[in-house]
């Protein structure tokens, strides 16, 4: 919407000028209307000082009647020839009295008055006044005859007084009348191009308050500002989105751990309770079952404990202060350490290690070791979980590209094509052919990922040619940070 994106206060000002200019503009062509209307009519309208034009005229025929003006029998004689529609008149004796006229207003005080008057205009107001001696037959002063008039177009066409009253308002008015007239119309586009965002911000507002996030902010080049405001507008709507959306993924997770939770203990606490049952009810006579009791609820409550333990590390790894503890560790000592762990788990399964370890005697990396140790853990016990009895692990440790490399194969079943990026997620269990008849929590492979991405390194797993998974861990001989 809009041709281009402006700020508001250029925006305000071209529309000032806009408006100033096409109010001169149409001030003008208005003003060039009447004129050309006066220059048509001119002949039947009188100018402005028409009035003033016909005292010569009529002083011509007061000089021939010298004397006799000063009789009121004269009055009736003068007024045919004083224009009594748009001038007055007054006929005032040597002293300054009034003798007769058009006209009572006292515009003089005495004779000394009238002297200092004579042929010079006084002002009442809009009216012009203008005495003119009287003079006798020998010469002498013997008074004054005085007009009133105006020097006004209006006032000189007393016919067409409204209408030209009417032209002159109208041309006095025009420039306002214009200004207001254009200040409207484009303030009225104006606005109309900011209504139309601030309606969409309000609808949004309004969507997001009965908790509807998903609509989009139209784009409106129209007023930079406003732009700015409805990207932010947006911006903040994404936000929340994301927001809410990984509220409730975090919500559904939450569920989803409580339901596993309930179903990982149910087991082993249901193992407990029936053996523990059973001693209670048959007693201790049997020295034999009751061993056989013991170590099957020992063994159940192990892996309650297991399965409590893993949840205890999910929830410090995913708090947001979870950090680890990074040091110099001499790979070599701390590998030697682990392979005689898992050797001794190998043994007991008849499952067959073999390792390699093709690094410097006295290669270092910076490690969190009790963290890496629970990475190996989890790999190695799922190797050794899958692995069929008399199977085959192998672990290849090497350096590549300042890389430290951990590779651990078996020749169990392998991992489920369809779902092997999966293998990583939260409570995640393939079918019997991967999970055997051994429960367990579905957390190692997401405990492993979370801890090697803290130390800036991979973890992957894929199927082997032959038969069996392959699990790949790389991590940085130096961390960030330590360089």
């Amino acid at each position: 919407m809009g041709k281009a994106v402006k700020p508001l206060r250029r925006q305000v000002i071209t529309s000032f000028y806009i408006i100033l200019i096409l109010s001169i503009l149409a001030t003008v062509l208005t003003w060039g209307i009447v004129l050309l209307m006066l220059i048509k009519y001119a002949d039947k309208i009188n100018p402005a000082n028409y009035y003033e034009g016909q005292i010569p005229v009529i002083m011509e025929y007061v000089e021939q009647e010298k004397e006799q003006l000063l009789r009121k029998e004269a009055k009736q004689e003068l007024e045919k020839r004083v224009p009594l529609e748009g001038m007055d008149y007054q006929v005032l004796d040597v002293h300054g009295n009034l003798v007769y006229g058009s006209t009572t207003k006292q515009y003089i005080k005495d004779e000394q008055d009238l002297l200092q008057r004579l042929n010079t205009n006084l002002h009442d107001k809009h009216d012009i006044i203008r005495f003119n001696p009287l003079r006798s037959q020998n010469g002498d002063f013997i008074g004054a005859i005085g007009f009133r008039y105006q020097l006004t177009l209006a006032s000189s066409n007393p016919q067409l007084k409204g209408f030209i009253m009417i032209i002159s308002l109208l041309s006095l008015l025009s420039p306002f009348f214009y200004f207001y007239l254009f200040s409207v119309l484009i303030g009225k586009k104006l606005s109309k191009q900011m209504e139309s965002p601030f309606q969409f911000l309000v609808e949004g507002a309004r969507k997001i308050q009965h908790h509807d996030l998903d609509f989009q902010l139209v784009e409106f080049k129209t007023v930079k500002e406003l732009q700015e405001l409805v990207d932010a507008f947006e911006e903040m709507r994404i936000a929340l989105r994301e927001s809410l959306l990984r509220q409730w993924q975090i919500e559904e997770e939450r569920k989803e751990m409580v339901a596993a939770i309930a179903h990982d203990l149910r087991t082993p606490l249901t193992i407990i309770h029936g053996h523990a049952e059973g001693l209670l009810d048959q007693g201790i006579n049997n020295q034999e079952r009751t061993k056989r009791y013991v170590k099957t609820i020992f063994t159940s409550t192990e892996r309650a404990v297991q399965l409590l333990d893993q949840l205890q590390t999910v929830s410090i790894i995913e708090h947001p202060a979870f950090s680890i503890e990074v040091k110099p560790v001499n790979v070599t000592e701390f590998l030697t350490a682990k392979i005689n762990e898992f050797q001794m788990l190998c043994q007991e399964k008849h499952i067959t290690l073999t390792t390699s370890v093709t690094i410097p005697a006295q290669q270092k990396a910076d490690l969190d070791p009790q963290r890496i140790s629970q990475v190996l853990d989890n790999i190695m016990i799922n190797s050794i979980r899958y692995c069929p009895e008399n199977g085959k692990i192998e672990w290849n440790t090497m350096i590549d590209e300042k890389m430290l490399i951990m590779e651990i194969k078996d020749n169990g079943p392998g991992f489920q094509k369809q779902n092997i990026e999966q293998v990583f997620t939260k409570f995640y269990r393939e079918d019997q052919s991967r999970t055997g008849t051994s429960a367990h929590s579905g957390l190692g492979l997401y405990i492993a990922q979370e801890i090697v991405k803290k130390h800036h390194g991979l973890i992957t797993v894929q199927n082997r040619p032959e038969g069996g998974a392959d699990t790949r861990v790389s991590i940085p001989l130096i961390q960030e940070g330590r360089l």
